[in-house]
């Protein structure tokens, strides 16, 4: 054969092991789902990358307006339950008032964070102004009136809005977007579905914390492309390279303040959420569940005849309000199920965001005082290899079932978690939480078949909208913790704790669930 014959075979060859590979992990899934479903992959990018610009700032920024560790911990923790009552309000709504109407809701509260947070003042700004004192070193109390007050109208913002301090989900987005992909899916495929929503979600806040170090680099430090030199190197390159020598005297110029950058960034979060706001108005009806199209035209109908009858404005008022939360209306055999796999997700998610996002990348810099550019890549990368091991997902749990999955994939992750603050140096502690992150979701995708596959299908959104809540309240008080324990010289040990809460939590859901062999397809 001659040489072009041998390089036209090679290139089928290739052709043919590429082929082989994206039917391994069902890509053909993917293209073959309805428009509407394809958007929901696209929003959750776009959500997720959002994220993941703000979760390397976030416990920055509140340390730059001149909150103390505890302050932003209990700060993040009232914030985070504001947002779980919201969306669990907007989720058990969903159903009936249409769910395209509660994902515009919720794009527009995560514009108004956006916007809030970046115009929001330092507290030495707003005691100026609410005092008039125009001193050069003016006397600050965050223990004062001045300084709650300061504190409840940012949390005030925090909790109307959507934010996520550890790049994970948390808001309505979630369950609304599930509901609509099992709808629109076959059973049999929903946990490979989920699996590469969860890869395109780590992907995303991977990007986007990349892309945060990299800007807040450029705008602080005098020369871009010594920085961007830096990004292009691996990590593991020299490590110490990234790590700020506090023992130079003279440090170059900076282009912006800190906190600038920082608001930078907080207002392409909310440039996202115009974004989400444009790609949910151009869903069609198809996401919307039978009962809320029920209810639609019974509306209308009784919009019609309404205008005939005298004396019905409150009996129409109470029947509204009785549609409208309807869905938390569940029967005895789910309400079970509920409370045993929210009691469970609430522990898992209570010590998973002990330490995780932002209060991971402000231990790198709290112990080893490295950069933004740095954060942002350990981020960038933990989360790629998150992403992948989200799509092994899919197929290790059609072989072993999905509780297995969870279980035997989540406690290896949880142990490494205990190590990373004991390794030694930032090298092998780098090194650590990367191996870490190879296995860290794969229990996302398996988790989020099994709660869709145990109810009803006119049970599934509020069933998602509950235990979300659950997890959302769960991992509110993580931050909480982390604050105290870090305010009090144990930032290393919440490590440990992290790691030996979710480790619990395999343990119980494996005695609670594992008796029965679960695949994505059953129902």
């Amino acid at each position: 054969m001659d040489a072009g014959g041998l390089w036209i075979g090679s290139r089928w060859l290739v052709l043919q092991q590429l082929a082989d590979i994206l039917r391994m992990f069902a890509v053909e899934l993917l293209t073959s789902l309805a428009p509407d479903a394809r958007a929901l992959y696209v929003t959750r990018s776009v959500r997720l990358f959002a994220y993941g610009l703000i979760s390397v700032l976030l416990f920055l920024f509140l340390k730059e307006l001149g909150f103390r560790d505890d302050d932003v911990g209990y700060f993040l923790t009232l914030t985070l339950v504001g947002d779980a009552a919201v969306g669990l309000l907007i989720t058990a709504a969903a159903d009936q008032v249409g769910r395209r109407r509660m994902l515009l809701l919720g794009s527009v509260l995560m514009l108004v964070t956006g916007v809030g947070f970046a115009l929001y003042p330092t507290f030495e700004q707003f005691d100026r102004w609410i005092s008039g004192d125009t001193s050069n070193d003016p006397e600050l109390d965050l223990d004062g009136w001045k300084g709650w007050l300061y504190f409840l109208v940012l949390l005030t913002i925090g909790v109307i809005g959507v934010i996520s301090p550890s790049g994970n989900e948390c808001g309505p987005f979630l369950a609304l977007e599930q509901s609509v992909i099992s709808q629109l899916s076959p059973p049999e495929n929903r946990a490979t579905l989920f699996a590469w929503y969860g890869f395109f979600g780590s992907v995303s806040t991977a990007t986007g914390s990349l892309i945060s170090g990299t800007i807040i680099s450029h705008l602080t430090e005098d020369n871009f492309f010594a920085t961007y030199f830096s990004l292009a190197t691996t990590t593991f390159s020299d490590s110490t390279s990234h790590t700020m020598n506090n023992t130079i005297p003279m440090e170059p110029p900076l282009l912006m303040s800190k906190i600038g950058a920082y608001r930078v960034i907080i207002a392409l979060y909310g440039i996202c959420g115009t974004v989400l706001a444009i790609i949910f108005f151009r869903l069609s009806q198809k996401v919307e569940s039978n009962e809320s199209l029920q209810l639609s035209a019974i509306q209308r109908h009784e919009e019609n005849e309404r205008d005939h009858l005298l004396g019905s404005d409150t009996e129409s008022n109470a029947s509204s309000t009785r549609s409208t939360f309807s869905g938390f209306n569940l029967s005895p055999e789910t309400r079970w199920k509920v409370l045993k796999l929210s009691l469970l997700f609430t522990l898992d998610a209570f010590g998973a965001n002990i330490m995780t996002g932002s209060m991971l990348a402000y231990w790198f810099k709290y112990k080893y005082n490295v950069d933004e550019a740095y954060l942002g890549k350990v981020l960038f990368i933990s989360n790629i290899l998150a992403g992948f091991s989200a799509i092994g997902a899919g197929l290790v749990s059609q072989r072993i079932g999905l509780v297995n999955t969870m279980v035997f994939t989540h406690l290896p992750a949880n142990l490494l978690m205990m190590i990373v603050p004991f390794a030694p140096g930032l090298f092998w502690a780098t090194t650590v939480y990367f191996i870490r992150a190879c296995i860290s979701q794969m229990d996302v995708g398996p988790r989020q078949a099994y709660v869709v596959s145990v109810v009803s299908p006119s049970e599934r959104t509020v069933v998602i909208g509950i235990v979300n809540t659950a997890r959302s309240i769960g991992a509110a008080f993580g931050p909480m913790l982390t604050g105290w324990m870090a305010q009090r010289g144990y930032f290393d040990w919440c490590f440990v704790v992290c790691g030996g809460l979710t480790a619990m939590y395999d343990i119980l859901l494996l005695l609670s669930f594992g008796g029965k062999r679960r695949t994505s397809g059953s129902e």
